[in-house]
């Protein structure tokens, strides 16, 4: 019989953001290794089920009470109905919101931790770090898109094997091509566009981004948003301030199914974060062979090989990543060769097929594990005569 596995998530197709966009394409990429592969998916008890037809495998959206304390026994009474009518190996749970929702169950717990919120813990009240640490109580293993998330589960005191494994991005989906948007958008051919697909929020980085462009000289560039979010009108009004208003497009938040066109219109992407983890966007522009500037926190330097496939500079610093894209907006050869080695990355380092192989290599270590220690606590039975 083989492996059976759920992946345990809050957010899932049709939700937008980056765990939603991980989960549902690394079980697409599980299928042919694990058939037994299933998602769950919880939603409110009050709304109708989300429709999302590209999973290849059973997707289950048990309806809870979204808000605490009711979520967490909701979804513990699930999942034990769920694991007595057909047992699990392995509770795969992506993102800390249905972590505790876990405790107790009879199968391997591994988790993966998305969110550089997380690190925001290491500085919060004693009791919310006690309560982290009696999160992490339960889990057999730990992943992390970044060595930072790893190191902070860590500080926790986790003991357990870990590993990073870095997000991945659809290659096929995401390819050097040309866009029509320009056009739709009234910007020349000649124009350098340079992309922020953002949530537009603090961690971000996203206001450090637009008081850079104040630093570049007039005309040479024009900027596409693709996102939303509550730093919006603190950008518009830093941008007002410059008079750089009529040089940015706002999209708003963009159906990632659109974001190949997105990216075939964008000759430079940035990632400007304070805090993050491998950049699911920052893979798409590289599997779309745009250059990146980024910069140094999280995952990013683990996508980004500076002066090969983009830039990487200081975070927080509007003046250093305005020099980075002032040499590529004056570059064409330097864009094109930097997306061109991005592009080369992605397929050799980043396919959702890489980051299956290395999730289920962790699948099967846990089950071995697990093994080893049914067969020292038998051997030590029989030598006590039980």
């Amino acid at each position: 019989m083989g492996m059976r596995v759920l992946l345990v998530t809050g957010e899932f197709p049709p939700d937008v953001g980056g765990i939603a966009s991980h989960v549902a394409e690394l079980a697409k990429a599980l299928v042919p290794q694990v058939p037994g592969i299933e998602v769950v998916h919880p939603r409110s008890i009050w709304g109708a089920a989300p429709v999302w037809n590209g999973a290849d495998c059973p997707v289950h959206r048990p309806g809870l009470i979204m808000a605490e304390p009711a979520y967490q026994p909701m979804l513990h009474a699930w999942l034990t109905r769920k694991l007595k009518r057909e047992p699990v190996d392995i509770l795969h749970v992506h993102g800390v919101r249905p972590l505790a929702a876990t405790r107790g169950l009879p199968a391997k717990t591994i988790f993966t931790n998305h969110s550089s919120g997380f690190l925001a813990r290491l500085n919060a009240s004693p009791a919310r770090k006690r309560r982290t640490v009696r999160l992490l109580e339960h889990v057999d293993y730990v992943v992390g898109p970044s060595d930072e998330l790893v190191d902070a589960a860590r500080a926790f005191g986790y003991r357990g094997p870990a590993r990073m494994i870095a997000n991945g991005v659809d290659s096929e989906r995401f390819s050097p091509a040309t866009s029509a948007l320009r056009r739709n958008w009234n910007i020349g051919e000649d124009d350098i566009v340079i992309l922020l697909a953002r949530r537009l929020v603090e961690k971000n980085g996203v206001t450090d981004f637009v008081r850079s462009l104040g630093y570049l000289e007039p005309g040479s560039f024009r900027v596409v948003v693709a996102g939303d979010g509550p730093e919006r009108s603190k950008m518009t009004a830093t941008l007002g301030e410059a008079n750089l208003l009529d040089r940015v497009l706002f999209l708003g938040a963009v159906p990632n199914a659109d974001m190949p066109s997105v990216y075939g219109a964008a000759d430079i992407s940035v990632l400007p974060s304070l805090a993050e983890a491998t950049s699911i966007s920052g893979l798409e522009a590289m599997a779309s062979g745009i250059p990146l500037v980024g910069t140094k926190v999280g995952g990013i330097p683990a996508i980004i090989a500076d002066a090969e496939t983009g830039l990487l500079v200081a975070p927080g610093q509007p003046e250093e990543m305005a020099a980075a894209l002032r040499l590529l907006i004056s570059d064409r050869t330097l864009r094109k060769s930097f997306g061109a080695a991005a592009r080369i990355r992605v397929e050799r380092e980043f396919s959702w097929a890489h980051i299956a192989l290395k999730t289920l290599h962790v699948y099967r270590e846990c089950m071995n594990a697990g093994r080893a220690q049914a067969v020292r606590a038998s051997g030590a039975s029989m030598s006590q005569g039980v």
